[in-house]
């Protein structure tokens, strides 16, 4: 079993907690698991799209990431899946 710890929540919170939980069938420390990792990438992704505005701000830059997205879209040619034969 992995450690754990007291979390401080208001009651009417630990509610929606137990309640969100219940309804996905897992434990309240799961959920929470997955909140804090879908908050994780929801500012990892935030935090990409302003660095790529920044980017297309920056004709040079732009032109630079531009460029070298194309060279690494020649090497990466699409082959056909091969059909399953089982």
């Amino acid at each position: 079993m992995a450690a754990t710890t007291t979390l401080r929540v208001r009651p009417e919170t630990r509610d929606r907690i137990n309640r969100l939980a219940q309804q996905d069938r897992v434990a309240a420390p799961e959920l929470i698991d997955r909140l804090v990792e879908k908050e994780e990438q929801a500012r990892l992704l935030l935090a990409m799209n302003q660095d790529f505005e920044r980017l297309r701000d920056d004709d040079a830059g732009w032109a630079a990431f531009k460029a070298e997205t194309a060279a690494w879209d020649t090497t990466s040619v699409d082959v056909p899946a091969e059909p399953d034969r089982t």
